[in-house]
């Protein structure tokens, strides 16, 4: 068995992008000439909330690891979150409004799949703003 070293990773069509957000989140990327991708977030203390955004044609696996998440759609203008713990994994739909929420000490993989070829991210201002007014403490799940 042979390793391939990051330099050799273009030959294959793979790239890696990796950040630190602005809320603290480090977000490890392993991305495919296709578009498909792989993403390791691990959360900081300040995570909470994503970007509210949906995929004409992507699919989003959301795998917890570690920790848990909230996975929020909107769904006829109606805001449906659902806990996901470790082990637990869901899916976003086409063309429906989502977001994660992610608590501290938590691990998710994300697999993006489905027709990647252009880049499909849309933001969603309506669910931002109405997951923005739920208090995560008191919510009943």
């Amino acid at each position: 068995m042979k390793e391939i070293s990051n330099f050799e990773l273009k030959k294959y069509g793979i790239a890696t992008k990796h950040h630190i957000m602005d809320n603290g989140e480090l977000r490890f990327r392993l991305i495919g000439s296709d578009g498909s991708a792989y993403i390791r977030t691990e959360s900081s203390l300040d995570s909470g909330w994503q970007n509210s955004h949906y995929h004409t044609t992507i699919k989003e696996l959301y795998l917890v690891q570690k920790g848990w998440i909230l996975f929020a759609e909107l769904l006829d203008d109606k805001v449906i979150i659902k806990k996901y713990t470790s082990e637990e994994y869901c899916i976003s739909k086409p063309r429906v409004p989502h977001n994660v929420y992610m608590a501290p000490d938590t691990i998710l993989h994300t697999i993006k799949f489905g027709d990647c070829v252009k880049a499909d991210w849309e933001r969603s201002e309506k669910l931002d703003e109405l997951i923005r007014k739920i208090d995560i403490v008191n919510l009943d799940i």
